[in-house]
């Protein structure tokens, strides 16, 4: 899928913090939580008076044309203002009046009662429920039949799962009209119309609407035909999306809550958030809060945009199953951690765990959506776009953000499948330099070989959407990974922290292929505490003399040149003496020797320094300022690592393999497939925020740990599927046949092993986001 680029105006920007802050503070003062107890009390589905509130405030008619006395905003302005009131589990129905009904109304033809119905929405005079349950399940065999008859219309059927159907003013009903989808406006207080409603968690209401030779108006007629299709299409995605949204700031706040808790609440002498295992779950649900906001942010932007149908029900989809699945995980852990507090009726948390369960089973739950996304995410890309290649050329200028996503993707791809060596495609283990310096080769020369870097050093300076399509493009054609260390890590660190003349020296060399780099970092002793490494480096002139070992350093004995952490300072705190230096691989007194890994390759490195003199030019920075490079570049190496890209082929491997052998015939499979395809493009969804304020410039937060911790993952359960799936041949080694499709599984398997360990353990990962983002205590 594509990953639109989207740089809202500086006024748009503007106009969205001041209707957030406006609507934060209705929130905190009328619509807090605590009034949900007296409104339990209560038969009604909302209270009336803070709806009318919102109704004054204009949010009835956010989405409303401005011919029809509506604000004319976009979905982001609907979307901000339910994922407020999603923050004090709001139960008044802007969802679905100012945004199933607004929208469905919205874009339908003119005529009959349309634009009066839009009016009324917009002022509160009505309260106008779309009935959707028969409609988005595509069982259109259970709509209610509508005939033609005198000077109307005769109405005949049964109309489930409505909801707040006792407080409506009347219904939008799908029904129908001979072959054709047609759309009624059915008034409340109509003969022959029965109302079952049924109480729900959160003391709202759902019904049965039961049509009895309801007899019509020829103008209660709303359209019909592929109009109403569409805009049924539409408005049900749009609600999916608000729903989405209300869902993440319900979950926020939910998380909020519950860290503060985590904070204050002692048990054994200590803080329960200095539980380690307390602090480690808090972390992962965390992550589904921030997978789930990224998602939703994508689905926004998406469905202003995309005039592509699919697209927009796909990332709707989406949005409604993680959001719908992130809030269910987190609001039925804040209750375990609540303790027995969290299950009482005096608790307001209980209120957040109620609503969550109502919306996400609301226009279909979570597994729902994934039976649906496995239909749509089918094929979704897999358009033969090579024999299209003279609708596309290259940029005259080189600006390749000037070219659409569709574009740019189909020049990579034709490119790709063009360019690179075919015996080369989805190796089983890292290529070493000799076997891929080629290809690195012909990609400098396009001026391909650092997407993210700036064009003002040699870089395609691609926008995050265009770097995320560069990589899939990759993995769709199994290109190599190749000695990358320089492009994606010593590259960006240079041109951020390096000196004009490190810069002038290294960055064209990297470009050129005349330097290869590696990573010097961990030591026997320092891994996921590499603040206690010991490698030591002596300044004696305009040198430094350096001493001792690292390990795990990956492709040493491909590398001309090696980037280091170094202790230069132990009198201090143990990052307060620690360096950065740059020194080649070929210096007197530098030994390397490789490991032989799991699968009998030898990936990893251990390297020995015994007085190596390295010039005091080659020190990055300042004299033992090197760990706050060190963390610059573990950010960096950790978007790196949290890249797409291993799940990517991982996924594409898997797929071959279930194609080959038509496992997509079992549905427990396909469920399982689906599931981890939507972590995989979620993973895209967050990885292009990140990689987003590395390319404006900006630094990267501790919480970029995320990245690394859900790609790794995400690889890991594909890399066991992948096992599975290939049943008794899942112990071979070597490329495996499957039909048609094949993949190196134990690889696949062996490769994901240490993905979790390295850059900094997932354990410790977690421990950095608990400490630095959440803020939860040490004792």
């Amino acid at each position: 899928m594509g990953h639109p680029d989207h740089i809202p105006a500086p006024e748009q920007v503007e106009e969205n913090l001041i209707l957030r802050d406006s609507a934060r503070a209705f929130c905190k003062g009328d619509a807090g939580p605590s009034r949900l107890k007296d409104l339990k009390q209560t038969d009604v589905d909302f209270d009336a008076s803070v709806w009318r509130t919102i109704v004054d405030l204009g949010w009835s008619a956010i989405l409303i044309p401005e011919d029809c006395d509506g604000l004319g905003l976009g979905l982001n302005a609907a979307a901000i203002v339910a994922e407020e009131l999603g923050r004090v589990v709001a139960p008044e129905p802007l969802i679905e009046t100012a945004g199933l009904s607004a929208t469905l109304l919205s874009h339908l033809p003119e005529g009959n009662c349309r634009s009066d119905l839009l009016r009324q929405l917009a002022s509160g005079d009505i309260v106008a429920i779309v009935c959707t349950s028969e409609y988005y399940t595509d069982n259109a065999t259970r709509l209610p039949r509508a005939e033609a008859h005198a000077d109307g219309f005769i109405l005949n059927g049964i109309s489930a799962h409505v909801p707040i159907a006792r407080s409506a003013t009347g219904f939008l009903l799908p029904a129908r009209l001979g072959s054709q989808t047609a759309l009624f406006w059915v008034p409340a207080t109509t003969s022959g119309l029965g109302v079952d409603s049924r109480s729900l968690a959160d003391n709202t209401s759902h019904a049965t609407l039961t049509l009895t030779n309801v007899s019509l108006a020829e103008e209660m007629l709303l359209g019909r035909g592929e109009v109403v299709e569409a805009a049924l299409a539409l408005a049900i995605d749009c609600s999916h999306i608000l729903t989405a949204a209300y869902l993440c700031g319900l979950m926020a706040q939910t998380l909020e809550v519950t860290l503060a808790y985590l904070r204050t609440r002692k048990q054994f002498g200590r803080t329960i958030g200095s539980f380690q295992a307390l602090q480690h779950r808090a972390v992962d649900l965390f992550i589904q809060r921030e997978l789930a906001a990224a998602v939703l942010n994508e689905a926004v932007v998406t469905l202003g945009q995309s005039t592509d149908a699919r697209e927009r029900a796909c990332v709707a989809s989406r949005a409604k199953y993680r959001t719908s699945e992130a809030a269910l995980t987190i609001t039925r852990a804040a209750i375990q951690m609540h303790g027995a507090i969290g299950f009482t009726y005096e608790c307001d948390i209980g209120h957040y765990l109620n609503r969550a369960m109502v919306l996400s089973a609301r226009h279909g739950n979570a597994a729902w959506h994934l039976r649906k996304l496995t239909t749509l995410l089918d094929g979704a890309d897999s358009t033969d776009v090579s024999q299209q290649l003279s609708a596309v050329s290259d940029p005259p200028d080189g600006n390749w953000n000037e070219l659409s996503d569709e574009d740019f993707r189909l020049l990579a791809r034709t490119w790709f499948e063009r360019e690179y060596p075919t015996e080369l495609r989805y190796p089983p283990r890292r290529l070493h330099w000799p076997e891929i310096k080629p290809w690195y080769l012909k990609l400098s020369a396009k001026g391909w070989l650092a997407p993210n870097w700036p064009v003002e050093y040699g870089g395609m300076g691609l926008s995050p959407a265009k770097v995320l399509i560069f990589i899939e493009e990759q993995e769709r054609w199994g290109v190599a990974r190749a000695p990358d260390m320089g492009i994606t890590m010593i590259g960006p660190l240079l041109i951020a922290h390096g000196d004009l003349d490190q810069r002038t020296r290294y960055l064209p060399k990297i470009l050129s292929g005349e330097n290869v780099w590696c990573q010097g970092y961990s030591e026997p002793n320092s891994g996921s505490d590499l603040a206690s490494l010991q490698c030591e480096a002596i300044l004696s002139g305009d040198e430094f003399v350096v001493n001792g070992q690292k390990t795990w350093t990956t492709l040493a004995q491909d590398a001309t040149h090696i980037f280091l952490l170094v202790r230069t300072d132990k009198t201090g705190k143990p990052q307060a003496g620690i360096s950065f230096l740059l020194l080649d691989i070929s210096s007197p007194g530098i030994t390397i020797r490789p490991i032989r890994n799991l699968a009998g390759d030898e990936e990893f490195c251990e390297v020995f320094f015994d007085n190596v003199r390295v010039p005091v030019e080659n020190l990055v920075g300042e004299l033992n300022a090197g760990w706050g490079i060190a963390k610059a570049l573990l950010s960096f190496e950790r978007i790196f690592l949290g890249s797409p890209k291993q799940s990517q082929y991982a996924l594409q491997r898997l797929e071959s393999i279930a194609h080959g052998i038509n496992l997509f015939e079992d549905t427990g499979f396909a469920d399982r497939f689906t599931r981890l395809k939507l972590d995989t493009l979620d993973l895209e969804s967050i990885y292009s925020r990140f990689a987003e304020i590395v390319r404006d410039g900006g630094t990267l937060g501790p919480d970029v740990s995320l990245l690394k911790i859900w790609a790794t993952e995400s690889f890991a359960r594909l890399s066991e599927l992948m096992l599975e799936a290939a049943g008794e041949m899942g112990a071979e080694r070597g490329e495996l046949r499957f039909g048609n499709g094949g993949a190196n599984i134990l690889s696949q398997f062996y490769t994901a092993r240490p993905a979790t360990i390295y850059g900094g353990s997932n354990e410790i990962q977690r421990n950095i986001i608990a400490k630095h983002v959440l803020e939860l205590p040490d004792s």
